[in-house]
């Protein structure tokens, strides 16, 4: 028997209608959804591209401005990250540190290198973690080539980033400066036990409720 395949009966009205519309794909919808409810998801390693969510803190923030902090919209950034690169997070902390607007981070699977300098970048108490989320802190690397001079000089600029981080992960943390010193040379794993023991976070999410 030949069955003729056709899918304009198969289809209902309804679809076949929306068919014809252009309609944006389900990322951008998402995406769309996270701005209007304030939600920010990291999901890459970090680049340059963070620059337009420094930009979108900015602007809850302008939204905000005269608001007492308990009747501001809490921001929240989702992060699940391998990190990346170092100027791009620093910047992305320089804003949340300004944000009168209450800003939650809560971390994924895993907050390793960069990632974590954003976990722990949330406003005190608001830092979340789930049961199984790890989180890595490490030295940076210079990745310097050309003469000896250039070298030494990518050396020492990357020491004073280095200064830059332990500072500010020893002010934010229960990390003491001599702790640190001792671990950060190595790659230094952290369950979320360990996370919420040094104070990268503050809790570990029991209840979606919590924060959703």
């Amino acid at each position: 028997m030949n069955v003729k395949r056709n899918w304009d009966i198969l289809l209902p009205e309804e679809i076949k209608e929306l068919m014809k519309i252009n309609l944006p794909d389900p990322e951008t919808l998402d995406y769309y959804e996270r701005t209007e409810n304030r939600e920010i998801f990291w999901n890459c390693a970090i680049d340059d591209s963070l620059v337009d969510f420094s930009l979108m803190i900015i602007k809850w923030n302008k939204e905000d401005k005269g608001k007492p902090t308990n009747e501001r919209i809490p921001i929240k950034i989702l992060i699940n990250s391998d990190g990346g690169e170092l100027p791009a997070v620093l910047n992305f902390i320089n804003v949340i540190q300004l944000s009168k607007t209450p800003v939650y981070t809560i971390a994924f699977g895993k907050a390793y290198s960069s990632g974590g300098l954003m976990l722990l970048a949330g406003s005190k108490g608001y830092r979340y973690v789930f049961q199984d989320t790890t989180a890595l802190i490490h030295a940076g690397s210079i990745g310097a080539m050309g003469n000896t001079d250039k070298v030494l000089d990518n050396f020492e600029f990357t020491q004073r980033q280095e200064k830059r981080i332990k500072d500010f992960i020893v002010a934010n943390t229960n990390i003491t400066e001599k702790l640190y010193t001792k671990n950060y040379r190595k790659d230094w794993w952290l369950m979320s036990d360990e996370i919420i023991l040094l104070g990268l976070a503050d809790k570990i999410i029991t209840d979606l409720d919590e924060i959703f």
